[in-house]
C-alpha cells in the first residue's frame, strides 16, 4: 500500500482544522449576520470593488463609507489596492450566481452564499500556498520530516489560521498564497529550470504588488531561497531577452488593473487613496512590533522564534542565506514598524507578518533539518505547545476574552490561560495611536469638569450631591434611571473642518457594587448636519474589571475622521442595560487636530 507522505498528512490536517473552525465558528454568524462578520474593517474596501463593479455599477460614484471611500473632485476613490478583490472575484461570482438562484437571498452581495464562497476561496488559497511552500522547501533539499513540522508550525501555530478560517476577507491569506508561489517559481528558474518560469515569477510578483505594494520587498528573499546560486541566476536572466521581455509584459498586464480602476473612478491614471496615512521613518516601533503585548510578533506567535533562531544559525552555516535573511528581517520589520499605526488596527497578533510567513518558514525548516536527537525532540514539543497556545488564544479572541484593539501587559497577564465565563467581555477601553501627523497636532478644544460648576461642552443629567464624590461634593451617578447620562458635544466651527482629530479623554470612576459598571459603554460619534451618522464607535467603558468601592482613573485615546461643515462630535456614556451602579467625576477631554501637511 502506498504510504501517504507526512507533509501531505499535515496539509490535510491544517485544511481540516480550517474547515471545522470556519463552519462552526464563522458560518453560523452572530446576531448581526454572517456578512457583518466577514465584510468589516479593511474588507469593506476590498469587497467594495466587487459590489461597485458587479452589483451597484457605481464605481467612482460610491456611497460614503468612512473606512474606504475617499472623495475627489472627479469621483469617489476606493483607498485600497485591488489585488485582494481580484483574487476574491472568482469566488464572489460563484457565490453571487448561487444567490441569484435563491429567491430568499439578498441581491446586495452580502448573502450567505457569497460569504461562504469567499470563505471556501480563502481555504483554496491557503492550500495553494501550503503546497507551494512544501514544494519550495523540498526543492531546497530539506527533509520530509523537517518540512512537515514546519508546515504544522506555520499552519496551526500562527495567525494564518485566524485569517484563513475566521477572517477570510482580509488580504493576508491571499498574500501568503502569492508570496509562496513567487518563491517557488523564482526558485525553479533560479536553479536551472525552464526560462519560462521567469514569466510566472514576474506575474506572481506583480500580484503581490497589486495586493500590497510594500510587499514588493519580497525580492529580498531571493538570496534566502537561492543561496549561492543567486549570481548564476542573475547572469542567466539576461541570456533570454525575449522571455525577459515577455515576463516584463506579464507583470505590466497584471499591474495595469490598478491604474485602469483608478481611471474608472477618478479619470486619472494614478490616484493615492491613503491620504492621511503614512510612515514615521524616524521613529519605528521595532520593540513593540516584535515583542510588545499589543501585537508583538513573537509574543503572539512564539513558534516564529524558531525562524529567528534558524536565521542566526544560517549566519554561521550559509553566508548567502544568513545575510540575506538578516537583511529581510531588518528591512521588513523596519517598514512594518514605521507605519503610523504600527499595530495595524484591531486584530489577533501581528497579522501583517502573515504575508511574510513563506519566507520565515525557510530558516525554520533549515533549523529543524539541521538538529537531531534531544534537540529535535524538544523543538517538536515546543511546536506542539505553541500550537496549543495559539488555539487557546484564538478561541479567547473569538469569545472576547482578549481585547480586539487595546491589549497591554495588564490585560495579557489577566487573561493568560483563562477560559471561564467571567472573563468573556471583561476587557474594554480604547487606547489607540494618534492619526498620521508628520507636522504634529494642535489642541483645538480642552475642557475639565468637576461638576461643581456648569460646564460648556460636558452636559447631561445624573449630577448629584455625593459625600463620596472624588473631589468636591458632586458627581455623576449612573443607577439605571437614565440610559444616557453624561456626554460631551462640540461641532463646527468650534472644531476645524477637514483635519483628522484625536481625543484624549480622562475621568475618575467608582463602581458602587462589584461588576456594576461592566456593561457600560463609552461611545464616540460624528453626526452630520442632516442627522445621519458619519462615524460611530462604541466600546466597553472599563479597560479592566473595576475594584468595587475604589476610585480609579480611566483614560482613552481615540482617533476620529475629519469633520465636514455642520458635523457634530459626540462622546457619551451609555448604560445600555440600565444596570449600572457607578459614579463618574472629574472628567477631562482634549481634542487635537492634525496640522496640515
Amino acid at each position: 500500500m502506498h504510504r501517504i507522505a507526512p507533509t501531505s498528512l499535515v496539509i490535510l490536517l491544517v485544511m481540516a482544522v480550517n474547515a471545522f473552525i470556519a463552519t462552526q465558528g464563522l458560518w453560523p454568524g452572530p446576531k448581526g449576520g454572517f456578512a457583518n462578520t466577514v465584510v468589516r474593517s479593511d474588507v469593506k474596501g476590498y469587497y467594495g470593488y466587487l459590489q461597485a463593479i458587479f452589483i451597484r455599477h457605481d464605481l467612482g460614484r460610491e456611497p460614503d463609507v468612512w473606512e474606504y471611500v475617499r472623495h475627489t473632485p472627479t469621483g469617489t476613490l476606493n483607498k485600497y489596492y485591488c489585488g485582494t478583490a481580484v483574487m476574491m472575484a472568482p469566488w464572489f461570482l460563484i457565490g453571487h450566481d448561487i444567490a441569484l438562484g435563491d429567491p430568499k437571498a439578498s441581491r446586495d452581495g452580502l448573502s450567505v452564499h457569497e460569504m461562504r464562497a469567499i470563505s471556501i476561496g480563502a481555504w483554496c488559497y491557503l492550500l495553494i500556498g501550503l503546497l507551494a511552500m512544501r514544494a519550495l522547501l523540498r526543492r531546497m533539499g530539506i527533509s520530509e520530516g523537517a518540512v512537515a513540522w514546519t508546515l504544522l508550525a506555520i499552519g496551526l501555530g500562527t495567525q494564518l489560521l485566524q485569517y484563513s478560517a475566521l477572517q477570510p476577507g482580509w488580504s493576508h491569506a491571499y498574500s501568503f498564497c502569492a508570496v509562496s508561489l513567487f518563491l517557488l517559481v523564482s526558485h525553479r528558474f533560479g536553479t536551472g529550470g525552464s526560462a519560462w518560469w521567469l514569466v510566472a515569477t514576474a506575474a506572481s510578483l506583480a500580484l503581490i504588488l497589486l495586493i500590497r505594494p510594500i510587499n514588493g520587498l519580497v525580492i529580498l528573499a531571493l538570496p534566502v531561497t537561492l543561496g549561492d546560486q543567486l549570481p548564476a541566476a542573475w547572469r542567466r536572466l539576461w541570456r533570454h531577452p525575449v522571455i525577459l521581455m515577455l515576463a516584463f509584459l506579464s507583470g505590466v498586464v497584471v499591474l495595469s488593473l490598478q491604474p485602469l480602476l483608478w481611471h474608472a473612478q477618478t479619470g486619472q491614471w494614478y490616484a493615492y487613496g491613503y491620504t492621511g496615512e503614512g510612515f514615521h521613518w524616524d521613529r519605528p516601533e521595532l520593540i513593540k512590533v516584535l515583542f510588545g503585548f499589543r501585537r508583538g510578533l513573537f509574543l503572539w506567535a512564539p513558534v516564529l522564534l524558531l525562524s529567528l533562531a534558524g536565521s542566526v544559525l544560517l549566519l554561521w552555516r550559509d553566508r548567502w542565506r544568513g545575510w540575506g535573511m538578516l537583511l529581510y528581517w531588518a528591512a521588513n520589520t523596519y517598514v512594518i514598524s514605521a507605519w503610523w499605526i504600527w499595530y495595524y488596527g484591531s486584530g489577533f497578533g501581528s497579522r501583517v507578518f502573515i504575508d511574510h510567513y513563506p519566507v520565515l518558514a525557510v530558516p525554520m525548516a533549515l533549523l529543524l533539518n539541521a538538529v537531531g536527537g534531544r534537540v529535535r525532540a524538544a523543538l517538536r514539543v515546543f511546536i506542539v505547545l505553541c500550537c496549543a497556545l495559539l488555539f487557546l488564544q484564538m478561541w479567547q479572541y473569538h469569545v472576547f476574552i482578549l481585547h480586539h484593539e487595546s491589549m497591554d501587559r495588564a490585560k495579557y497577564t489577566y487573561t493568560f490561560l483563562r477560559w471561564d465565563e467571567s472573563y468573556k467581555g471583561a476587557l474594554g477601553g480604547n487606547y489607540q495611536a494618534p492619526p498620521y501627523s508628520p507636522n504634529g497636532m494642535r489642541v483645538v478644544l480642552e475642557e475639565s469638569c468637576d461638576f461643581e460648576h456648569a460646564c460648556t461642552n460636558w452636559t447631561g443629567g445624573g449630577v448629584r450631591q455625593r459625600a463620596d464624590a472624588f473631589s468636591g461634593s458632586h458627581a455623576v451617578v449612573f443607577d439605571g434611571a437614565d440610559e444616557f447620562g453624561l456626554g460631551f458635544a462640540a461641532g463646527t466651527p468650534q472644531l476645524p473642518v477637514g483635519q483628522a482629530l484625536f481625543l484624549e479623554v480622562g475621568m475618575q470612576r467608582r463602581e458602587l457594587m462589584p461588576g456594576a459598571s461592566r456593561g457600560m459603554l463609552a461611545v464616540t460619534e460624528v453626526k452630520r448636519a442632516d442627522g445621519s451618522v458619519a462615524y460611530y464607535e462604541p466600546f466597553v467603558m472599563n479597560p479592566m474589571p473595576a475594584q468595587a468601592g475604589e476610585w480609579e482613573q480611566l483614560e482613552y485615546r481615540i482617533p476620529v475622521p475629519a469633520l465636514a461643515a455642520g458635523d457634530q462630535l459626540l462622546f457619551y456614556f451609555w448604560d445600555k442595560e440600565r444596570s449600572a451602579s457607578t459614579l463618574i467625576d472629574d472628567v477631562f477631554i482634549r481634542v487635537n487636530a492634525v496640522n496640515p501637511y
